[in-house]
């Protein structure tokens, strides 16, 4: 099976180990082409969570995974794949290697939905220990950000 990229909660090792106990960090990735979004609804955080939309202009950071494959049934379950959220293959750049991987992304989201404090607190505690550059809490903290409100005048 081809190594898994999360780019929100499933970061942390702990909760990525209550999903898929035997799943192995193997480090940073980075996905080209797509921005991170808050357009999603999370009953577990009681607001927006992560999600991918596609960018050309953008990046995002994440964690790659290696899952076994008698565990990737428990981890579909948890993201509600093939209902909710969606897995789709993508290419990740690991150093100067690029490496096929899988994601979930939930498609044609629109709107921002507010994280929690919480879910911010989880993410950036999660970029620190994986070993995320710096680059991956400005982008983290750049989609948390709500839209600023125009008038046209």
């Amino acid at each position: 099976m081809l190594p898994y990229l999360a780019y929100g909660a499933n970061m942390d090792e702990r909760h990525m180990l209550e999903r898929a106990p035997h799943a192995t960090a193997l480090g940073p990735a980075r996905l080209g082409a797509f921005r991170l979004e808050f357009d999603v609804y999370s009953t577990e955080w009681e607001g927006g969570a992560a999600n991918l939309e596609p960018d050309p202009s953008s990046h995002v950071w994440g964690v790659l995974w290696d899952v076994p494959d008698n565990e990737l049934s428990g981890l579909d379950a948890f993201q509600g794949h093939p209902t909710y959220f969606r897995r789709e293959e993508i290419i990740v750049e690991v150093g100067e290697q690029a490496v096929t991987a899988w994601t979930y992304r939930v498609a044609h989201q629109e709107g921002y939905i507010r994280p929690t404090d919480r879910y911010l607190s989880h993410l950036y505690a999660a970029i620190r220990v994986q070993g995320l550059p710096p680059e991956a809490f400005d982008i983290v903290e750049r989609a948390a950000r709500p839209p600023k409100p125009t008038i046209s005048t």
